[in-house]
């Protein structure tokens, strides 16, 4: 057993040498064993530098991250929790490919207590990916998993110590896509300079991200919604019309089976069972048409949907239950005195305007209580530009509301006639 033993470590030892020599590093795959790679510029860890066998014993899981990157920071807290939860049992070492310095500070704001590999080169070679957070899952030496960071949970982890073994959907990565072309011509080519409109429906699409709205180089307006459900398609589509709250979800109404519709949770959507509940969509038209490119969406949706589903999206009046923001009996004009228009961040949880559109300052206290049941409702008439301050980080609206009655404002939950997104079951 020695002898055996011996080799098996020879081996290992040996093998990262050969992957990576002259620059020749061949990339991993579920079942494949990890060379015992030699890390550096580790935060948060004894010495600063490791060897993957240091970790043997452990199920590994390898977060591969970056500071711009929203869902890899929202994930931290819960990821710092399973470790806790988990103790000697796991590891989750983080990985990036930005230096040190940019790391160190981002722990130091955030006391972040898990290790991170910063100034990557290695790691990222041995598993190869185009879109962050990415997770490699790693036990017993071998490659089990390749996940997106939403499989990391304590249900996950519990079958993989128990059962030694993974029941995750692979993420998969797509280094053909391209951003800047329209989707599906000759495998995402084609002629783009002759395209003056198009719109395309697809299932779901393995390996790819960058979704959005922007205007290209010929252009050209874009709507990009990827590997959304059909209400993420819906709302999107209320991103480019005049009331861009339409989008958020009290100001939706689900008049649908939403249980044949709508993918199960906790189910990945690239899982067989959910795959086929995400849709793909592209609108290109003239820039000329912009304005209208929110509607021409809605109307291409309830062709397919209504087709599909027997699915219609409308814009509906309908009495509901809001925070209607009015003026009271002390309202003093807020009319600006500022000369120069500007927005000031005294602290991350505090926002002042001067000279700012009323409507701004309504619509970024609509976006932040969106999760509210009851949506934000502007009443108040106000149309002048202003001065204000107000804090962002407030999770009570009625504290936020106490805060306002110092201008003269209130926030007032009422019944209110208002504009919904209505997403309904035709007969």
């Amino acid at each position: 057993m020695k002898f055996i033993h011996t080799l098996a470590v020879t081996f290992v030892c040996a093998l990262p040498c050969y992957l990576f020599a002259q620059n020749k590093i061949a990339p991993l795959k579920i079942g494949d064993p990890v060379p015992n790679i030699y890390l550096e510029n580790i935060i948060n860890h004894p010495g600063g530098t490791a060897h993957l066998s240091d970790f043997k014993g452990k199920l590994l899981i390898l977060d591969f991250w970056a500071t711009w990157c929203r869902p890899c920071v929202e994930a931290i807290p819960r990821f710092e929790k399973l470790q806790r939860e988990f103790g000697n049992q796991l590891q989750i070492l983080m990985v990036t490919s930005q230096p040190q310095s940019t790391i160190t500070q981002l722990f130091s704001d955030r006391k972040i207590s898990l290790p991170s590999v910063t100034g990557d080169q290695k790691l990222s070679k041995l598993f190869p990916h185009k879109y962050v957070p990415h997770e490699v899952w790693i036990q017993e030496g071998k490659v089990v998993a390749i996940t997106g960071e939403a499989e990391v949970t304590s249900n996950h982890i519990n079958i993989l110590l128990t059962d030694k073994k993974s029941i995750m959907a692979e993420k998969k990565s797509n280094f053909n896509y391209d951003l800047t072309q329209p989707l599906l011509f000759n495998g995402n080519g084609g002629k783009a300079t002759d395209l003056l409109y198009h719109s395309v429906f697809t299932g779901y699409l393995d390996g790819i991200g960058g979704g959005g709205i922007y205007t290209d180089s010929l252009n050209r307006f874009k709507i990009r919604a990827l590997n959304g459900t059909v209400l993420e398609l819906y709302r999107f589509a209320m991103r480019n019309t005049a009331d861009r709250e339409l989008a958020q979800a009290n100001r939706n109404i689900l008049e649908f089976n939403q249980q044949e519709i709508l993918p199960p949770p906790d189910v990945s959507p690239y899982s067989a069972a959910a795959r086929d509940k995400y849709y793909c969509y592209e609108l290109i038209v003239p820039v000329a048409l912009k304005d209208q490119a929110g509607e021409f969406m809605l109307e291409d949706l309830n062709r397919f949907f209504g087709a599909c589903h027997h699915l219609r999206g409308t814009i509906e009046k309908r009495t509901v239950k809001c925070w209607a923001l009015r003026k009271t009996t002390d309202f003093k004009s807020l009319a600006s005195q500022s000369v120069t228009p500007e927005i000031l961040s005294a602290d991350p949880n505090l926002l002042i305007y001067h000279k700012q559109p009323f409507s701004k300052f309504y619509h970024t206290l609509a976006g932040l209580y969106r999760h509210e049941p009851f949506p934000v409702i502007d009443q108040t008439g106000i149309t002048s530009e202003i001065d204000i301050t107000f804090p962002t980080g407030e999770k009570d609206i009625r504290q936020f509301s106490n805060g306002l009655e110092k201008y003269g404002l209130r926030l007032e939950q009422d019944s209110c006639e208002i504009d919904m997104l209505v997403v309904k079951q035709l007969q």
